[in-house]
């Protein structure tokens, strides 16, 4: 697999992150799985600020097999 810029999976995961947001308003963390095509998956963790923003806290590459 190859491994994608860090600005690129970056924007990505800022890109999609909406979707994901969970709905209860007390969760502080959340993560998802995504590919850059063609075959780059990641899995991105997610954080809520003091202020409630939601901040990518880390990302790692995903060897879906």
């Amino acid at each position: 697999m190859k491994t994608q810029p860090k600005e690129l999976i970056e924007a990505t995961a800022n890109a999609i992150k909406d979707h994901f947001i969970p709905k209860d308003p007390a969760a502080k963390q959340f993560s998802f799985h995504f590919t850059i095509p063609p075959a780059s998956n990641y899995k991105a963790n997610y954080g809520q600020d003091a202020k409630g923003n939601w901040i990518l806290q880390s990302y790692e590459v995903d060897d879906l097999k």
